[in-house]
């Protein structure tokens, strides 16, 4: 449980914001995992191949299963998608070197050594200029083309809980920000059920920012000086499917929208990939991660599994 105690001065400086450098970060993390997204499934290969760029890789080789440095995320500041990614990537670049050497070092130690281009970057102070470089490299070859879209999911979220702020306070808008997330006495508690963490916020400004790309997780940055930061899933993304699934076609891809539009019945892989001149293996595909994602029930019927869309 990790335990954020909040004075008056921090609840009157908590503020929401969009973060487009998580969702590079988290994205690049998935990739470096080999995990797939579970609404938007795996990366594709302009993904893979841009691992190659010095210094995309070197961002990637910072990046353990459990731990990210801080600093590849700072916390985001009111403004324009892109502006806001600029200015993040900027606080990337001129970071401080203790703090470049005691993130990295924790994030790359549990037993491993840190890569020699990880520690050459760092001893020649060049660490930070080339993270943020890797970063807007990253994000401008995979992730630029869909970043309306991405951006629009977070700012649905931002506006409805502003709204809830608004109708019900402060307290009401942390209670509703995921299931592991609660409010009382003061204090926020976000339960990852990792390890246990006590935090005094004294005045330091906390930022509550929704992710797409690290849906359904949370993620907190408690330490340090600045401001401490909660990277909570956006709203919606999975409900606002169930009730029109072509609202996030964009999001899916018009394949998976498609499929799981048509699902209102129960089909089988071979009647979906008729209905939709798709090939059977693609279609079982996109079926397995929108069962992953818990938008559709598959059962047994005799010979054939048929899937159909959760309602809601």
């Amino acid at each position: 449980m990790i335990t954020l105690r909040m004075t008056a001065d921090t609840m009157g400086r908590t503020r929401l914001a969009a973060s487009p450098a998580a969702e590079v970060t988290v994205w690049l993390w998935l990739l470096v995992a080999g995990r797939s997204h579970p609404l938007f499934g795996a990366h594709g290969p302009a993904a893979r191949s841009i691992l190659s760029h010095p210094d995309v890789a070197l961002v990637a080789s910072t990046l353990s299963p459990v731990y990210a440095p801080d600093l590849l995320t700072p916390a985001a500041t009111p403004g324009q998608p892109r502006s806001v990614l600029d200015t993040q990537l900027d606080k990337v670049s001129s970071t401080a070197q203790e703090a470049i050497a005691d993130q990295v070092g924790h994030a790359v130690g549990h037993g491993r050594q840190v890569p020699a281009p990880v520690r050459d970057a760092v001893d020649s102070g060049t660490f930070g200029r080339r993270a943020a470089n890797g970063l807007a490299v990253f994000w401008r070859h995979v992730l630029a083309d869909d970043w309306g879209s991405l951006n629009g999911a977070m700012e649905a979220d931002l506006a409805e809980r502003t709204r809830t702020m608004a109708g019900h306070g402060l307290g009401a808008l942390l209670g509703s920000l995921h299931p592991t997330v609660s409010w009382a006495g003061g204090s926020l508690m976000i339960d990852l059920g990792r390890h246990d963490e006590d935090v005094e916020l004294g005045d330091r400004e906390l930022v509550l920012s929704p992710s797409v790309l690290n849906w359904p997780n949370v993620t907190v940055q408690p330490c340090g000086d600045g401001p401490a930061v909660i990277n909570y899933p956006a709203a919606g993304l999975a409900a606002d499917a169930r009730r029109d699934p072509d609202v996030l076609a964009r999001l899916y891809g018009d394949t998976r929208a498609g499929l799981l539009a048509d699902l209102g019945a129960p089909r089988s892989t071979a009647e979906l990939s008729a209905r939709h001149e798709v090939a059977p293996s693609t279609v079982s595909y996109h079926l397995r991660i929108l069962h992953q994602a818990g938008l559709i029930t598959r059962r047994r019927d005799g010979h054939f599994v048929l899937y159909q869309r959760k309602p809601g």
